[in-house]
C-alpha cells in the first residue's frame, strides 16, 4: 500500500476485518508462552486474512496452554486447566482475540514458523490438494488480574457515532474513528501496512506538535469523533481544521488486510522514533520490527493498553 500526497493527507487503508474490542489492563508478570496452530486456506481467504488469523490462533493457543481454556456454559464462565481438564468457575475479566476468549494477552511476540504446505485429499472422484498455513510463535504473556479501565473504540463511515458504526466499507468512503473512556488519558492511533513492512501513525495528525507531538489528551466520559472537520473544533478549539488528516477507503483489490492499533494511556507515554513520509503528505511512519518493539516495552507498563481495530474494505 502507499499513501499518495493530495489536496489533503490521503490515508490509503486496506483491508481489515472488524474486531469491536475492549482494552484491557493488569498488573501481572510476564511469563514465557508459546503456541502453534494451522488453518486451510479457503477460496474466499485472502492471504493477509489467513496469516492474521493463523497467527490469532497460534497466540490463542499460546495463552491456553498458560492460562488455561475459557469454557461459558450457560451464565457461568470457568477456566480448564489444558494437562488435567480440571475446571474451575471464575468472575476474571477476559481477553478476545480471533473471537475466542482467554484469560491472558501477549506482550511480546515472535513468529518461529510461517510457512505453506499442500496435503493431499482423497475424495470419491481422486486426489485433490489442500493449501494449509503453519503457525508456530514464542513471546512473552500475562494473565489477565483485574481491569483498571475499559475503553471504547469502533469505525465510522460517517461522523456520526451512533448510526456509523461499521465493519464494511467500500472503496472511497470516508473513515472515521468513535472513542471514548471512562477515564481521561492520552490517546495515539497506528495503522500497519503489512505488504510495505511500514507502521503509519494516524493520531495525533501529521500537524499536531507541542503537547499533542507524543500522544493526545482526551477526556473523561467525552465522546470523540475523530478525522472529522465537522467535530473537530469540539475537541480542539485552539486548532485549525486543517489539522485533520482525512482517511479514505482505498484498495486496487476486491479485498485486502491491515491491522490499526489504539493506544491508550491514563499516564503520557513518549512516542517511538518517526519519519516523515512527504509521499503521504508528511504522514509519520514506523518500520514495523521497531513499533512492536515499542509496543512490548510499554506494554510492561500496566497502565499502557492497546485495542486492535480490523476492517473489510472492498471494491
Amino acid at each position: 500500500m502507499n499513501l499518495k500526497k493530495s489536496i489533503k493527507p490521503l490515508l490509503t487503508v486496506l483491508f481489515f476485518i472488524f474486531l469491536h474490542n475492549w482494552a484491557f489492563c493488569q498488573k501481572a508478570s510476564l511469563i514465557n508462552v508459546s503456541g502453534k496452530a494451522e488453518i486451510r486456506m479457503e477460496e474466499a481467504d485472502c492471504i493477509g486474512e489467513a496469516r492474521k488469523r493463523v497467527i490469532d490462533a497460534a497466540s490463542v493457543d499460546a495463552l491456553e496452554n498458560a492460562f488455561g481454556r475459557v469454557i461459558v456454559q450457560g451464565t457461568n464462565t470457568y477456566i480448564e486447566n489444558i494437562q488435567t481438564g480440571d475446571k474451575v468457575e471464575t468472575n476474571t475479566q477476559m481477553n478476545t482475540i480471533g473471537n475466542s476468549m482467554v484469560k491472558g494477552e501477549m506482550v511480546e511476540i515472535e513468529i518461529e514458523k510461517l510457512e505453506w504446505i499442500v496435503r493431499d485429499k482423497a475424495n470419491p472422484t481422486g486426489i485433490e490438494n489442500e493449501l494449509w498455513l503453519l503457525c508456530e510463535i514464542k513471546g512473552k504473556a500475562r494473565e489477565i488480574a483485574s481491569v483498571e479501565s475499559n475503553f471504547e473504540v469502533a469505525t465510522l463511515n460517517c461522523a456520526d457515532d451512533e448510526k456509523c458504526k461499521t465493519s464494511t466499507f467500500n472503496n472511497q468512503d470516508r473513515i472515521y474513528f468513535s472513542f471514548r473512556s471512562p477515564v481521561g488519558g492520552y490517546l495515539s492511533i497506528f495503522m500497519e501496512d503489512r505488504e510495505e513492512d511500514i507502521v503509519y501513525r494516524l493520531f495525533p495528525y501529521s500537524k499536531m506538535d507541542g503537547d499533542f507531538e507524543n500522544a493526545v489528551p482526551v477526556q473523561s466520559d467525552q465522546e470523540y469523533v475523530l478525522f472529522s472537520e465537522e467535530h473537530h473544533k469540539d475537541y480542539f478549539p485552539q486548532l485549525s481544521r486543517s489539522m485533520v488528516d482525512p482517511i479514505v477507503a482505498y484498495t486496487t483489490k476486491n479485498q485486502l488486510f491491515n491491522r490499526i492499533f489504539v493506544v491508550f494511556s491514563e499516564n503520557e507515554y513518549k512516542k517511538p522514533i518517526l519519519d516523515v513520509n512527504q509521499a503521504a503528505g508528511g504522514i509519520k511512519t514506523i518500520a514495523t520490527k521497531k513499533f512492536y518493539d515499542w509496543v512490548s516495552k510499554n506494554k510492561r507498563n500496566s497502565d499502557f493498553q492497546v485495542s486492535n481495530l480490523d476492517i473489510t474494505i472492498s471494491q
